[in-house]
């Protein structure tokens, strides 16, 4: 019942933790109310649109992540008294990512080591690593959060494309600032809203864009620049096949290109698992961008 209550807490609603658990609403909604009536205080705020938490609720809270982390060090511990690798690995990683570069390398480690299951969940939303029970996410960009671990698996670089059809149509800028001219594709996952960060030999420059595409997932902004629709920005893995074929043009500026690393985060553990430790070792080594 603590992974219930917590659930809710960080999805911040009954429905998406549900989802998260992989049960139904109403089952979850069953384990609340026996929490609560066992602990005998209210721990969420409850209208037709918002759940939060109580003062009771944010209290314990606190206590279930401590409890819910340190049985997380049990198993593990656990686990690493056998000879070879067993358990289970929870990672989160960005779809696109995950997809293309992450599982191919799991699949023969996984082959390798008949006593681990993972289980991937592909989102480009950052999950609460501790909250909700992940032993390992991928994330373009260090977190920042400085209490989680982070250890580079490599780094890609930030670029902009458009389709051809759309340069010969509006013309190729060529330094920051003519980019407010243009219709710009905006993804909200790397860049955060309508501000693209350059780095220069002045420092760091925020150049406010705008467009008439505004999306939270790479491969849409990518497809719209395949359409014609105006100019993306986005890590080179992205857009390295359609650099190669043609399809988009890289828009170079006047200033050099932005690069951003790649890491494995996971949270700090007096006892990180044998299973996670050796994933890890192979996702630094085998991983390429």
């Amino acid at each position: 019942m603590m992974e219930a209550f917590v659930a809710v807490s960080r999805q911040g609603g009954f429905a998406p933790a549900a989802r998260q658990l992989d049960i139904s609403t109403s089952a979850l909604s069953r384990h609340i109310a026996a929490l609560e009536d066992w602990l005998g205080v209210q721990l969420f705020h409850r209208t037709t649109r918002h759940v939060r938490l109580t003062d009771a609720g944010q209290g314990y809270l606190g206590r279930c992540l401590k409890v819910l982390a340190e049985i997380r060090e049990i198993e593990q511990a656990g686990q690493d008294v056998q000879g070879t690798l067993s358990g289970k690995i929870r990672i989160s990683a960005p779809v696109y990512l995950g997809r293309r570069h992450i599982a191919p390398v799991l699949a023969p480690f996984l082959k390798a080591n008949p006593d681990v299951s993972v289980d991937l969940f592909l989102s480009d939303r950052l999950v609460d690593l501790v909250a909700e029970g992940f032993d390992l996410a991928i994330r373009v960009s260090k977190p920042a959060d400085s209490s989680l671990i982070a250890r580079r698996l490599g780094e890609t670089r930030i670029c902009m494309v458009a389709a051809p059809n759309y340069l010969a149509s509006r013309g190729t800028p060529s330094t920051i600032e003519e980019l407010s001219q243009h219709n710009c594709i905006i993804d909200r996952v790397p860049e955060g809203g309508d501000r693209w960060t350059f780095t220069s030999q002045h420092g760091r420059i925020n150049q406010r864009v705008s467009g008439q595409a505004r999306v939270n997932d790479g491969e849409a902004a990518r497809d719209f620049a395949l359409s014609g629709l105006g100019i993306a920005r986005l890590p080179f893995f992205f857009v390295q096949d359609s650099l190669a074929s043609g399809a988009l043009i890289e828009v170079e500026l006047d200033e050099g290109g932005d690069k951003v690393g790649i890491f494995a985060i996971y949270p700090p553990s007096r006892h990180l698992s044998r299973s996670v430790r050796a994933l890890i070792d192979l996702l630094v080594s085998e991983v390429e961008f």
